[in-house]
């Protein structure tokens, strides 16, 4: 059996920008929101986050059985970069940035 290290290193990107995601979200929101509510908002977005991070890593042409499962490119991995970036901006440096 061989090593799927591909597959851990995407599924620890996905996970980390998803938890990420959430904690971003979530602590916008509690400040506008009842903390359930704000909780479920953080969810709902991790979860797209989750799914749009895993579509990134899938491969073009995946057979299955026959191609890898996760394709790690730098692309994929700037991007996932680039959304994180736009959240924190979009969530905390603006919104923290209009209070001074």
């Amino acid at each position: 059996m061989e090593p799927n290290y591909d597959k851990i290193i995407v599924l620890i990107i996905v996970f980390t920008s998803s938890f990420i995601t959430w904690k971003i979200i979530k602590d916008f929101y509690k400040t506008k929101f009842h903390m359930i509510f704000a909780h479920l908002i953080a969810i709902v977005t991790a979860s797209f986050m989750l799914l749009s991070t895993m579509f990134l890593f899938m491969p073009k042409n995946y057979q299955r059985g026959i191609s890898p499962e996760v394709e790690i490119s730098f692309n994929s991995i700037a991007i996932v970069i680039i959304m994180l970036f736009v959240l924190y901006v979009f969530f905390k440096y603006i919104p923290s940035k209009n209070k001074k």
